[in-house]
C-alpha cells in the first residue's frame, strides 16, 4: 500500500513563468540539437519549485557531479539540494 502524496499548493505566475521559460529553453536547445547543464538545471529548479522539492531531485547523479566538479553554477544547498563530495585524486 503506498500513501498518497500530500496535496501541494497551487504553483504562483512566477513559478510557471519559470517553469514556462525553462520549457521553451529546452525546446530550443532540442531544435538546436543541444542542451547546456545550465538549461537542464534550470529546468530541474523551475519544476522543482512547482513541486515543493530539490533541484537535485530532478537531475542525475552523473548532473550533480559535473556541477559540483566542472561547472561555476549557482547553487544553494537549502533549495538545490546537496551536490555529491567529490574524492581529491
Amino acid at each position: 500500500m503506498s500513501a498518497t502524496p500530500a496535496p501541494q499548493p497551487a504553483p504562483t505566475q512566477a513559478q510557471l513563468e519559470a517553469v514556462l521559460q525553462a520549457a521553451l529553453y529546452l525546446l530550443g536547445a532540442r531544435q538546436d540539437r543541444m542542451l547546456t547543464i545550465e538549461e537542464w538545471t534550470d529546468l530541474a529548479r523551475a519544476v522543482s519549485d512547482c513541486q515543493g522539492r530539490k533541484t537535485a531531485d530532478y537531475l542525475t547523479e552523473h548532473d550533480l557531479e559535473d556541477i559540483a566538479e566542472r561547472y561555476a553554477l549557482e547553487w544553494d544547498e537549502a533549495t538545490d539540494g546537496v551536490l555529491p563530495m567529490l574524492d581529491d585524486e
